[in-house]
């Protein structure tokens, strides 16, 4: 079953009440407030994940909440106190972190508002990768070769009999902000490095084979097993280099296999509200494989937005008893940039260029790329002149972040060749 709406609690048509964004990705939380703001929907924000505060002229009110992980009982404290008083009739999650936190807390709150996202037995299909894998098998979606690894000893154990490459992920969404989706291993001697003493891996790891190709979004409003607005795009760049988000992605016209493939894969879940299911597509020879369901907005929302389908505006008039109207067609073609994630991607490429001869070449067509990245036409994931300051904040986070790893980085380095000379001293 999808989400519920309790007998307790109304929908007003006519007063266009308050929903409340629980999120801290900018380029997510960002427009969907915009989105819902230009249509008369007041939006409030809270954010749980340790980082800066969100500001936006389209932000009524924000709120730093109790992390649910460390103090659930505050977290749902804070979270009531906030619907209280701020009257808010919807509630959306807008990262992994939220929709996990929503799952484990369901039953207190879905008698004061609707949580725009399916109750905790769906949602967990979306959040346990493997179980997401399963059940696209099961419906004849072709999926990587995985394996599921608890430990570091088997993943050894694992090296001599599966090939490389592999590519290793979390079994299940995370709690915490993952600074990277996956980890790619060419040869054994990656995976002694990345993992060099036995430990327990929680949650499991998946160990699957590479997949070459592009990574392709298929964006889905679903709404009572039927498909309400769909968007498609292709990831043209990704932070970090080797795979990652989107940091350039391209509108493109739904493929109908993909499309075909998705909707079967979200019925057969029930799932219901938004989702991106996400697909590695062989360039080569056409052949798809599917990754994972977001079943949540995604990073690349501000795209299907400027090019003509506004997908939070037919999510709140869905929920709230109106059918919405998309238009037939959107911007194919358009372009769309994360600034801050090419900032992140170029400073790890730089990194990376020191040994490796494979980075120092995508680090030369990237630096002879950057007039065409800033061309005027490609729309940027939240810089708008009218609400200039969410843009502002994260180019001076993201450069923070970086610098503040770097120094740490140095002064590790520094530390560990200090460390023979001071062991000498005291011998």
């Amino acid at each position: 079953m999808g989400p519920r709406r309790s007998a307790g609690w109304p929908i007003r048509r006519i007063l266009k009440r308050p929903v409340l964004v629980l999120g801290w990705v900018p380029r997510i939380v960002i427009t969907i407030a915009r989105s819902l703001q230009r249509h008369g929907v007041p939006v409030d924000v809270a954010q749980f994940v340790p980082t800066y505060d969100l500001t936006s002229s389209a932000i009524r009110d924000f709120r730093r909440i109790p992390d649910p992980g460390l103090d659930p009982r505050g977290f749902v404290a804070e979270i009531h106190d906030f619907i209280r008083h701020g009257g808010h009739d919807m509630l959306i999650p807008a990262d992994d972190q939220a929709l996990m936190a929503l799952t484990r807390h369901y039953g207190e709150f879905e008698r004061h508002l609707f949580i725009a996202c399916p109750g905790p037995q769906i949602s967990a299909l979306v959040l346990d990768k493997f179980s997401t894998l399963r059940l696209a098998q099961k419906h004849g979606i072709h999926v990587p070769r995985t394996q599921l690894v608890s430990n570091s000893t088997e993943l050894h154990r694992l090296s001599s009999i599966v090939p490389f490459p592999w590519v290793l992920k979390p079994a299940r969404k995370q709690t915490s902000v993952e600074q990277a989706k996956s980890f790619t291993a060419t040869t054994a001697d990656q995976v002694a490095a990345k993992f060099p003493e036995a430990q327990e891996f929680s949650p499991p790891m998946l160990l699957q084979e590479y997949c070459p190709g592009v990574g392709v979004g298929v964006e889905v409003l679903m709404h009572k097993g039927e498909c309400r607005a769909l968007f498609q795009h292709r990831r043209l760049e990704e932070a970090p280099y080797t795979g990652g988000f989107s940091a350039t992605a391209l509108a493109e016209q739904p493929d109908s296999r993909l499309v075909d493939q998705s909707l079967a894969l979200l019925r057969a879940m029930e799932w219901e509200g938004p989702a991106m299911v996400e697909f590695k597509v062989n360039p080569k020879d056409g052949s798809a494989v599917l990754m994972e369901v977001n079943g949540r907005y995604w990073g690349t929302i501000s795209l299907p937005v400027v090019a003509g389908l506004d997908f939070p505006l037919y999510h709140w008039q869905l929920v709230h008893g109106e059918m919405p109207s998309p238009p037939e067609t959107y911007a194919v073609g358009m372009r769309w940039r994360w600034t801050a994630g090419h900032i992140w991607r170029f400073h790890e490429l730089l990194r990376a260029a020191r040994h490796s001869s494979s980075a120092r070449k995508e680090l030369r067509r990237t630096i002879s790329g950057f007039p065409a990245l800033f061309d005027p036409s490609i729309c940027d994931a939240i810089w708008t002149p009218p609400d200039p300051m969410p843009a502002i904040f994260e180019f001076i986070h993201i450069l923070t972040f970086l610098f503040l790893d770097d120094v740490t980085t140095l002064l590790r380095r520094i530390r560990t060749r200090l460390m023979p000379g001071q062991h000498q001293g005291t011998a």
